[in-house]
């Protein structure tokens, strides 16, 4: 089993642009998720300005209707906690990471139910992008905190391994 750390919370979705695109032949004019996807990055770029992060460009969309945000790698503390609800509106980057289906986020569901019902009390249920956001109690514990309940929970996985971030990281 793997266990892969997701980045801070607005670090990764702050630093790539998002890839909502227009239907083929429509370069240059915005679906209407790629405008509703920039409106979401307009609104972020507006408070990571309030927020420590003052000369933040505007985010465009590019010849072929995909969303361009980019900012600085420093994003402070506060002006990740101030636009959290914000960032979590914005799609997975890039369309990478996990999308999980209606089924496949029951089956995590009850992957954190397992952990529960074996012995693992304060195990979260996953969060929008199938992480699971561990207290960091968990997290300091590491794989050997959950070990035992691998083998009775590993059937609730979707895939072979499970995205693990700290519960002050969420997107």
């Amino acid at each position: 089993m793997k266990i892969r750390r997701a980045g801070a919370l607005l670090v990764a979705p702050v630093l790539v642009a998002c890839a909502a695109t227009s239907p083929p032949g429509a370069a240059g004019t915005p679906s209407p998720s790629a405008s509703a996807v920039l409106a979401v990055y307009r609104e972020l770029a507006g408070c990571l300005r309030q927020h420590g992060v003052p000369n933040l460009p505007d985010p465009v969309l590019d010849a072929q209707g995909n969303v361009q945000f980019n900012s600085p790698a420093q994003v402070p503390v506060s002006a990740k906690t101030a636009c959290a609800s914000i960032a979590a509106r914005l799609p997975p980057e890039n369309g990478k990471g996990p999308r999980y289906t209606a089924a496949e986020m029951a089956k995590l569901r009850q992957l954190a139910q397992c952990f529960r019902d074996h012995g693992v009390p304060d195990w979260p249920d996953p969060n929008s992008s199938g992480e699971f956001p561990l207290p960091k109690r968990l997290l300091d514990l590491g794989k050997r905190g959950f070990r035992d309940q691998l083998p009775t929970c590993r059937r609730y996985f979707v895939g072979k391994s499970i995205t693990i971030v700290s519960a002050t990281e969420t997107r």
